[in-house]
C-alpha cells in the first residue's frame, strides 16, 4: 500500500566493518567519569560523554580528554558566564529650573 513503509529484505544491512561506528568511521567509547578516558585509543576511538553526567563531571573529562588529545562527539556547549550583579542605579529626575515651564511638547510660535 501507499505510504507504508518497504518491507525490510536482505541488502539493508550496512557492512559489517561499519556497523555501530561513528560517522567520523572511529568506534564510540561513552564515558562517565574522567578516569575512563585512560582506556581509549584515540587513534580508532572517538569519546561519547553518557547522557547521565552532570555538568561538573563533564567539564572534568573536558579537560581530561583535551590533554591527551582525545576527540569527544557531544562536547559541552560553552554558555555565556553571566555578569556579577551590579548595584541597581536609580536616576532621579533632574529639576526643573526656575523660571522655565516644563514644555508640552508643543511649539509656541
Amino acid at each position: 500500500m501507499r505510504g507504508w513503509p518497504r518491507t525490510v529484505k536482505i541488502g539493508y544491512k550496512g557492512k559489517r566493518q561499519e556497523r555501530g561506528l561513528h560517522p567520523s568511521g572511529l568506534r564510540e567509547i561513552i564515558v562517565k567519569r574522567p578516569e575512563d578516558l585512560d582506556r581509549v585509543d584515540a587513534k580508532t576511538q572517538i569519546v561519547k560523554i553518557g547522557h547521565s553526567v552532570g555538568e561538573r563531571k563533564r567539564v572534568a573529562i573536558m579537560e581530561r580528554a583535551q590533554a591527551l588529545e582525545l576527540t569527544v562527539a557531544n562536547p559541552i556547549s560553552k554558555k555565556p558566564e553571566a555578569a556579577p550583579a551590579e548595584e541597581l542605579v536609580v536616576k532621579e529626575p533632574e529639576p526643573v529650573k526656575t523660571g522655565e515651564e516644563p514644555s508640552t511638547g508643543e511649539k509656541t510660535e
